[in-house]
């Protein structure tokens, strides 16, 4: 079995969520639905085939929704002969996998890793984006097709985004975040404390500048970078931006939230941030310690990978 780190990217309003929801029946393993699953079946197509069913961990669970321009995650795949499958023309069946299928996935590196490899624990930080655009005019309702999906939109004249802007400052640093996350059932303990190391906005702009109902909009993105979040945060920390420039709450409030953490202190006149806004931009992690782990190998004449150091594997 061979471990191999992989980055991907997807749109994630065609899927259940990242993680697997596994239906097992007469032996078959199926799951259509989530993008951990989409791509664990892509790799089963890889020639020579899987004697086992690959399993990935990924770095970063993202929300039913939410889209990603750059993810991280571990791959164990193992075949009869135990070979290394070669990178280039993994990328390419796999992705045409993908593109047959109809999935909005693309896999965007393939690299194999020695067995002591883990992914979470070379991350460094995480970057998220979320996109919104204000209309110019409140009464203006058509919504740039390209668009649908992809940012939300708030329509208002009294929208005081230079006051969400001084907000953002309210959340750095270490906190206990507790009221900003969605509550997760099970027993498992949650530290609540989090360091939030940037939280910015910044002009946006349009995905097809060129449509004339973008002219309509300001495009904004939110922006922010922690090396771990909770479920939810990102999107209950723009939900409360949203209601503070939209005049449903005070910077009183928010501060109260941070300094009184509460599962059930989330204002309810606040509304969590749609998933379709928001986007996992990067997973960063030190590329110096990732080279101790990458496995060195050559192509034979026959284009058959053979690893240069057999211990490593």
């Amino acid at each position: 079995m061979t471990r191999y780190l992989i980055k991907f990217s997807y749109l994630g309003t065609q899927y259940r969520g990242m993680q697997k929801n596994v239906i097992q029946t007469e032996n078959v393993i199926r799951d259509i639905d989530t993008i951990q699953g989409a791509l664990e079946t892509a790799f089963t197509t890889l020639i020579p085939k899987c004697i086992e069913w690959p399993k990935i961990t990924c770095s970063s669970r993202t929300d039913i929704g939410v889209h990603s321009m750059c993810n991280l995650a571990h791959i164990d795949i193992k075949n009869k002969y135990d070979s290394i499958y070669y990178p280039n023309d993994t990328l390419k069946y796999v992705n045409r996998y993908f593109f047959d299928c109809h999935h909005n996935i693309r896999l965007l590196e393939f690299i194999p890793v020695k067995k002591t490899f883990h992914v979470r624990k070379f991350i460094h930080s995480r970057t998220y984006l979320y996109r919104f655009s204000i209309t110019k005019n409140k009464d203006e309702h058509r919504i740039p097709i390209t668009e649908i999906n992809r940012c939300f939109h708030i329509r208002s004249d009294t929208f005081d985004l230079e006051r969400i802007k001084r907000a953002t400052q309210l959340f750095i640093g270490t906190k206990d975040f507790r009221t900003f996350s969605a509550k997760i059932v099970g027993n498992k303990p949650i530290n609540y404390v989090r360091n939030l190391n940037s939280l910015t906005i910044e002009k946006g702009y349009p995905l097809m500048p060129n449509d004339p109902l973008s002219q309509n909009f300001e495009y904004w993105n939110i922006i922010c970078s922690s090396r771990g979040f909770l479920y939810k945060q990102v999107r209950r920390i723009v939900g409360a931006l949203f209601a503070l420039g939209s005049g449903k709450i005070t910077e009183k409030d928010i501060t109260v939230m941070l300094q009184v953490p509460g599962c059930h202190n989330y204002l309810s006149q606040i509304e969590t941030a749609p998933a379709y806004g928001l986007y996992l931009m990067n997973v960063e992690y030190c590329h110096k310690q990732l080279n101790e782990y990458v496995i060195k190998y050559k192509i034979s004449d026959d284009n058959i990978v053979i690893p240069l150091d057999t211990d490593e594997i």
